[in-house]
């Protein structure tokens, strides 16, 4: 099976028009979805799959990887990633995505994470210190809560910070983080900037077991979560993988118009 299935993944957007009634669960074979969900881990059983169950398309199924949703048709031995539309524009891919991220995100125990600021708009940051798209984040997001803090006298945002050491790209992030996380909370905000910045030297940075155990801690969430990628964003339920200023803003935007309506 594994050789005759067809495989297509594709880098670009797959768009696929469909008409604006979405299939109905109940008309699905529940046999039919459990041999389809065997087939597919089967086939791809080097691949975690989760939330498997029927897509908006007839006779297809649908799953997530890293946030990600893809399609698989085990008659027509089709798999895709890609976004389906409706015929008026509506990304149901995307619906699907926010209902499986708010899910996990109810139940993500960010306790041990690093909290910067008190400001009413949290984000969630999985972040790993030699990550060039993790800087670009951070320096965003200091000068959009600096601005703010000029004008308001007070944080736009609360910052959870996991640390997040992809070990196998970046093998100085581990002693990094346990330096960062050695530091008092008062100064976790820029010891996280020197660092990302490069500006530590190692002979400078602190090791403890305080450090040691917490990033143990990190890590056990970020697995639990599913991150596969730095910066891994969470936002107002919502999952942004990689730095994505525009997405950012306009989910900033819309819960500043939310909070000034209170």
């Amino acid at each position: 099976m594994a050789n005759n299935i067809k495989k297509i993944f594709s880098s670009v957007l797959l768009a696929l028009c469909l008409s604006s009634e979405v299939v109905s669960t109940q008309d699905i074979d529940k046999g039919a979805q459990k041999i389809a969900a065997e087939q597919l881990k089967a086939t791809f059983n080097q691949t975690t799959f989760t939330n498997f169950g029927p897509a908006p398309i007839d006779g297809w199924y649908q799953a997530e990887i890293s946030n990600q949703v893809v399609y698989f048709s085990h008659k027509q031995e089709l798999m895709f990633f890609g976004e389906v539309y409706t015929k008026n524009g509506v990304s149901l891919s995307e619906q699907t995505r926010i209902k499986w991220q708010s899910k996990r995100t109810d139940n993500l125990d960010v306790s041990t994470a690093l909290s910067i600021g008190n400001g009413l708009i949290e984000i969630i940051e999985f972040t790993d210190t030699d990550c060039p798209f993790c800087l670009r984040f951070n320096k965003w997001i200091t000068t959009k809560n600096n601005a703010y803090k000029s004008k308001y006298g007070k944080d736009l945002f609360t910052r959870k910070l996991v640390l997040t050491p992809i070990d196998q790209l970046h093998p100085n992030a581990h002693k990094e983080s346990v330096h960062i996380i050695c530091q008092n909370p008062d100064k976790w905000e820029v010891t996280i900037t020197k660092t990302l910045e490069s500006k530590i030297s190692y002979a400078d940075m602190d090791s403890c077991q305080k450090g040691k155990d917490t990033l143990v801690q990190h890590r056990k969430i970020t697995k639990e979560f599913g991150v596969s990628a730095t910066p891994t964003l969470i936002i107002a339920g919502q999952v942004i993988q990689g730095f994505n200023q525009q997405k950012l803003e306009a989910i900033v935007k819309q819960q500043l118009t939310k909070l000034e309506n209170k």
